[in-house]
Parts: structure tokens; C-alpha cells; sequence
């Protein structure tokens, strides 16, 4: 009788690497593929295709990430979008980049923009990446890339029933910066931004306003942070820049604003920066706003840190092409700004913002309660809508999205009236008749304010609309 027991086997077992390392080229393969078939049917493809490619292989992260001779990481709670374009922009003078430029920074959007960059083989195109994260992301993602600085824009409370009160935020942060051999770079004008820099172990270089941009308070409003996290006593301010941000102490033990180790004077266009002890380098911004001079401010310091020369840097930020949202103009009929919204202190910069521009204005409010907004809407009540009846000069209103009767009884309590603010739950429909109101009005300005879900379908039809105001008339 044959004996069958002492046959080699017909196929030898792959090896455990071997089998490794071919899921993560399906999860490549997968990735890229679904990309294709996205952007063939019309779809923006920014975080799907991460998603299916982690589904197949959980560990291609790290397996990418290997590849990365550097990283940064942008996180806190309002600017990490325009501050990590800035920071792209000026990486990419000197070569390729790996960044999710489009603002997906959760887990999947991060793996999407690295199987972006890399060859069907899964090899990146670029050993460099800069990434915009989620706070709650940090944790998850600190082992998986070789982040060498993180830098904290500001952190301000957000999405309630995402991340609960501000020290779930706070320590999200802490944690993930924890897990990393980075370097945090941190807002020095933030007391909760110090407080990341008193509790995360790692080594800490800060930024921050010029004294003498500080003001005292001008109408009350809600901050986050006045209490010192240290002993809970009330923290005493000698001027605010904005929010909770500005010349902090307290008076019942040492927890104050730390020294700068980059300074920045903003007069309105151009940010000039002193670093240590060394003169003023000045830098022309391409945005506006003292908001937007804080996330130039944080993009400096950390190329800088990347050994990046002032004049490189200068440079690249007359390159630099905002995000959707970020106060963008649209050529429509009348002209058009829009911008995100997505909490009191991010909302108070751009009421404070409209205020400013002179003349009547119509105001288009879309807010969304999906997934990616936050279900819980009630920082509603926490921004100064106040400053619209009072100082924005709003001709007109109209409230749009999943919650505009929300909106609009907020316009109310905040003392507009109720005769001037159209609702309609269906957003082209109130960018339509907001527009037709300004046309009404003699082509009034509209500043169109959306929450997240609905930021890139309102910047498309705003670009249609320019479409059509931009058509010769047919005879």
C-alpha cells in the first residue's frame, strides 16, 4: 500500500510576511480602484476609498507610514484646514507632499490621501506628508505615523455628542500627542492650549499674539477655558485677542501665558514674525482676518522648525489657494462669500468678520445636524448672534438646512425680525432666494454660513450659480 502520509505537500504555506504584505497590496489595489470608479461617476472620493482599503488591511497605516521620512500633524478645533494648506503649500516648494488637502481627517481620510500618493505597488511618491487630524483621531493614529511635530491651532468646545465637554477634547489631544516622539507646537494666547503643553511630556515650543493687539472685552460672550485647570480659581485676562485666546493668568498659583517662542504682529494684511530674539520677518498674507493671522502664525513656526528659510516660506504663501469655505468668494449674481461654521468661537470670528465690511449685507444660514455636523445643535445659543441685528448691517436673512426653523429662532431671540428671515429646509432653494433678495435690495453682498454637511454642496451650486451669471445672454 502507497504510503500517502510521507507525499510533500503540493503547495508550501506563504510565509506570514509574504501574506502580509499581499493584503496590503489588495488593499492598495482596492483603494485606488474605488477611487477611479468615484471620480468616474462624479463623487469627491475623500475618505471612502481609505475606508474599504483599512477594511481589507487594518495594519496599511503603519505599512505606509514607514515609508514617511517626516510628519506633521495639525489638530485642535477651528483652523486645522487652513493650517495644514499652508503648511502643504510650503512643504511642496521643495518636493512632493502627502496631505489631506481635502479636510477629511479621520482615520480613513488620512489612509486615503497616503494610497493617493503611493503606486499600485503601494510605494509613496513622497517621504514628507502633512495631515489635518481630528482631535478624537490623534490617539488612533499617533503609532502609525513618524509625527514628528504636532501643532494645536486653539481648542474651543465642539460637537457635544461627539466629544462631550471641552476635557474629553483636552485629553484626546494629550493622549495622542503622548504617543508620538513629536514635538508640540502649541497657541500660547490658549489657556487650554498650555494646559496640552503643562500635561503631554513632550517638548513644547509656543506661539502667540503681540501684547499690544490685545483688547479689553467688548460685549459679553461665552468662553471656554476661564477657569485655570490647575486650581479651578477664575483666570484674570489683561486683554483678549478673541475667545478665551489672550494675556491669561491667575492669581492663586503660576499658571499663566508661557513666553513666545514665535511672536506675531498682524496690521490687517501682512503678519510679521519675531522668533526668539532675532528681528521681525514679515509675510504677506493671502487671507484676512486676525483668525486667519493665527493659523498663519502656527504654519510659520512649524516650517520654521522644519528648517525652512523666512524668505521660502514667504514665497509659498503668495502660492498658497485656500480651502472651500474659508471666506471664499463667488462670482455670482450679486457676489457671494462663503464660510464655515461649526461652533460659537469659530462662528463669533465670522460674524465678527462681516461686521467689519462696511455697507448692507443679505445673510444665508444653512445649518445641518447629520453625523459630521453634530447631532446636537445647541451651540447655536452660545454664538453672539446678537451681533447681527446689532452690527452686521443684515438687510435680509434666510435660514436653509436640516434645522433652519432652529436658525431662525435663534435670529429671533437674538432680537432680528422675524418679517426679514425666509426659511426653507432645501439649501439651493435658500441660496436662490437669498441671492434674489440681494438683487431686490440693488446687488447687495451675500455671506452664505454652512456647517459642515453642507459646505461642499453649497460651494457647487454657488459655482453653477457663477456659471450662469458669467453666460453671454442669448439674443
Amino acid at each position: 500500500m502507497e504510503d500517502h502520509a510521507r507525499a510533500p505537500p503540493i503547495v508550501e504555506s506563504i510565509p506570514e510576511e509574504r501574506c502580509r504584505e499581499l493584503t496590503d497590496t489588495i488593499g492598495v489595489w482596492v483603494g485606488k480602484s474605488s477611487r477611479v470608479l468615484l471620480r468616474l461617476v462624479g463623487r469627491r472620493a475623500t475618505s471612502f476609498p481609505g475606508l474599504l482599503a483599512l477594511r481589507v488591511s487594518p495594519r496599511l497605516m503603519r505599512r505606509l507610514g514607514r515609508q514617511l521620512r517626516s510628519c506633521t500633524v495639525v489638530t485642535g478645533t477651528n483652523g486645522k484646514t487652513t493650517t495644514s494648506v499652508m503648511l502643504a503649500t510650503v512643504f511642496r516648494s521643495k518636493g512632493p507632499c502627502v496631505h489631506n488637502a481635502s479636510g477629511a481627517n479621520l482615520r480613513q481620510g488620512l489612509m486615503n490621501a497616503l494610497i493617493t500618493s503611493a503606486d499600485w505597488r503601494g510605494r509613496l511618491r513622497a517621504d514628507r506628508a502633512v495631515f489635518e487630524v481630528d482631535e478624537a483621531t490623534l490617539p488612533l493614529v499617533a503609532a502609525d505615523l513618524p509625527i514628528d511635530f504636532v501643532a494645536v491651532t486653539n481648542v474651543f468646545r465642539d460637537q457635544l455628542d461627539r466629544y462631550g465637554e471641552i476635557d474629553t477634547a483636552l485629553q484626546l489631544i494629550i493622549d495622542g500627542i503622548r504617543r508620538t516622539r513629536a514635538t508640540a507646537v502649541l497657541n500660547a494666547d490658549d489657556p487650554l492650549a498650555r494646559h496640552i503643553g503643562l500635561r503631554c511630556g513632550r517638548p513644547t515650543v509656543y506661539f502667540g499674539m503681540a501684547r499690544q493687539l490685545a483688547r479689553p472685552p467688548e460685549r459679553e460672550q461665552t468662553r471656554d477655558g476661564e477657569a485655570c485647570l490647575r486650581c479651578g480659581h477664575r483666570l484674570r485676562y489683561d486683554g483678549y485677542f478673541y475667545g478665551q485666546l489672550g494675556l491669561y493668568w491667575c492669581s492663586h498659583c503660576r499658571f499663566a501665558r508661557p513666553p513666545l517662542d514665535f511672536t506675531g504682529l498682524y496690521d490687517g494684511t501682512a503678519l510679521h514674525v519675531t522668533e526668539g530674539r532675532s528681528g521681525p520677518e514679515t509675510y504677506e498674507l493671502p487671507v484676512r482676518g486676525l483668525f486667519n493671522a493665527y493659523n498663519a502664525l502656527c504654519a510659520i513656526a512649524v516650517a520654521r522648525l522644519n528648517g525652512f528659510r523666512p524668505a521660502e516660506i514667504a514665497a509659498a504663501l503668495k502660492r498658497y489657494r485656500g480651502p472651500a469655505g474659508r471666506m471664499q468668494v463667488f462670482a455670482t449674481e450679486p457676489v457671494s462669500i462663503l464660510s464655515l461654521i461649526k461652533n460659537p468661537a469659530g462662528c463669533d470670528s465670522i460674524l465678527q468678520a462681516i461686521c467689519r465690511e462696511p455697507g448692507p449685507k443679505v445673510l444665508c444660514v444653512a445649518i445641518n445636524d447629520r453625523a459630521a455636523d453634530g447631532r446636537d445643535v445647541s451651540w447655536l445659543w452660545d454664538a453672539d448672534w446678537e451681533l447681527v441685528p446689532e452690527r452686521c448691517g443684515v438687510a435680509q436673512c434666510v435660514t436653509t438646512g436640516t434645522r433652519a426653523e432652529d436658525m431662525a429662532v435663534r435670529l429671533k431671540y437674538a432680537g432680528y425680525p422675524t418679517g426679514r428671515i425666509e426659511t426653507t429646509p432645501d439649501l439651493e432653494d435658500g441660496i436662490r432666494r437669498a441671492l434674489r433678495a440681494a438683487r431686490a435690495l440693488g446687488g447687495l453682498p451675500v455671506h452664505v454660513l454652512t456647517t459642515y454637511t453642507a459646505l461642499h454642496e453649497a460651494a457647487r451650486i454657488l459655482e453653477s450659480l457663477a456659471a450662469e451669471a458669467a453666460a453671454p445672454e442669448r439674443p
